[in-house]
């Protein structure tokens, strides 16, 4: 599946000036409870950086998933694995609509086995959000994990 998703995100075209203002108004929306400043500098960032987070994963079998299995096992501590409920806007136009299924089924299932992991791990769905956007979409889920875990 990881050499699919690399396959289809190969060589991908600069985007259209439709497709930069579609995408600046879906960061609008957003972004629409931020101050004007900052709202304005997170979408230019992103319109600015969108190639960047799919170049991060090339990597991921080479070198990042051997640095975590190298890191031994997870200490006893309180864990939540929060996961995007929603499917993945960015995937979701680039990518081939099985392939996305199976990616969300597999960031799922291990989501759950890293809260499986330890004793006292959780796992949580947060319906309604997308994976690079849930702390803005749903900040109260966030807030609560973080409640939960401070006890």
């Amino acid at each position: 599946m990881d050499a699919e998703i690399k396959r289809q995100t190969t060589d991908l075209p600069e985007l259209t000036d439709e497709q930069v203002a579609a995408a600046r108004g879906q960061y609008a929306q957003l972004y629409a409870a931020w101050p004007e400043d900052e709202r304005e500098a997170l979408i230019d960032y992103h319109l600015g950086h969108w190639r960047t987070a799919i170049e991060e994963t090339r990597n991921f079998d080479t070198e990042i998933y051997a640095e975590l299995r190298a890191g031994g096992a997870l200490p006893d501590v309180p864990l939540i694995v929060l996961t995007a409920g929603a499917r993945n806007p960015v995937w979701e136009r680039f990518a081939d609509a099985d392939l996305v299924t199976r990616a969300h089924e597999g960031i799922d299932a291990m989501h759950r086995a890293m809260a499986a992991a330890v004793p006292r791990g959780e796992h949580r769905v947060v319906p309604g959000a997308s994976h690079g956007f849930l702390q803005v979409q749903h900040p109260e889920a966030l807030a609560d994990a973080v409640a939960t875990l401070r006890g």
